[in-house]
């Protein structure tokens, strides 16, 4: 049986974040042992009543090259706000890490998808890399353990494209036009819009909002999924919209209730570390189908 070791997060300036290096979580692989990877507790106090949610951490380079593995400080304040214990997955080990979290968040990100995942996959160049591969096996061993799941931007888009079979735009200025912005082009700059609400879908009551509410989410991502628009094959969920851009009809958030997971293209922890409990009430579903999932295995 694999060794386990227990690493704290540390504070990494130069990013305003948590993180450790990579090469710590690689060099643990390479001995056979498997991290439980926490917060400090001077952050955040572990309570064995609360569930416990699985990170699946972000990526950064410093200046140096040393690469670290990350969780920005607006994705920690949305997940400290639900009140759920955190764990944290790198790309090394991550199906072994999160084998005891009743539920997983899969942040947004840039790497590489497969062709077949884009509307027009003609001779894309694109490849998959470890980061791919860490959100594909956490996945589908999540689905299979039916842990509830929550997708942000690239990780929405992993969710559509693995589980339901959705297709993706590769380049949305080219292949949709520039009638909303999704991705900031300046430093600084937030890019927000307006959603189209869908009536009687879940996402009424997980937001407490009404299909009429004005809601807006920010968003910075140049890929997004094709609305109606679907792979080879039966899916294996059926993702149902939820609400789409209200200009472009971009699919914004979609998800399956039934199964526990719920995906969004834009990046509502930006908005709920800030205070906004509509896009908090997001990252507090995960964390309370987690409990119930924990209710039902612990």
């Amino acid at each position: 049986m694999p060794s386990k070791e227990l690493i704290y997060l540390q504070y990494i300036k130069e990013f305003d974040c948590y993180g450790m290096p990579k090469s710590v979580a690689m060099e643990a692989k390479q001995k056979g042992i498997i991290t439980d990877i926490r917060l400090p507790e001077i952050v955040l106090s572990p309570n064995k009543d609360k569930p416990l949610l699985g990170f699946l951490f972000g990526q950064d380079t410093s200046a140096d090259g040393t690469e670290y593995y990350t969780i920005s400080q607006s994705y920690l304040q949305a997940l400290l706000n639900t009140g759920a214990n955190l764990r944290f997955l790198d790309y090394e080990n991550p199906v072994a890490q999160a084998e005891s979290c009743h539920g997983i968040v899969l942040p947004g990100g840039n790497f590489d998808f497969p062709e077949e995942y884009f509307i027009k996959n003609e001779n894309l160049g694109t490849g998959i890399g470890k980061r791919f591969l860490a959100y594909q096996a956490i996945i589908e061993k999540s689905y299979l353990m039916h842990k509830p799941m929550l997708g942000i931007c690239a990780g929405a888009q992993m969710l559509g494209a693995v589980l339901g079979n959705m297709k993706m735009y590769l380049h949305i200025t080219e292949e949709v036009g520039v009638t909303v912005k999704h991705k900031p082009t300046a430093k600084g700059e937030i890019c927000m819009h307006e959603l189209k609400i869908f009536d009687k879908t879940p996402i009424l009551d997980i937001m407490h909002i009404k299909s009429n509410d004005k809601v807006e989410i920010n968003s910075r991502h140049e890929q997004a999924m094709v609305l109606n628009a679907f792979q080879k094959g039966k899916p294996r969920v059926e993702m149902e919209m939820y609400a789409v851009c209200l200009v472009d009809n971009i699919p914004e958030i979609w998800g399956n209730d039934k199964e526990n997971i719920l995906c969004v293209q834009g990046h509502p922890e930006d908005l709920a570390a800030a205070g906004d409990k509509r896009m908090q009430s997001l990252y507090n579903y995960v964390a309370e189908r987690a409990r119930i999932c924990q209710s039902k295995n612990d």
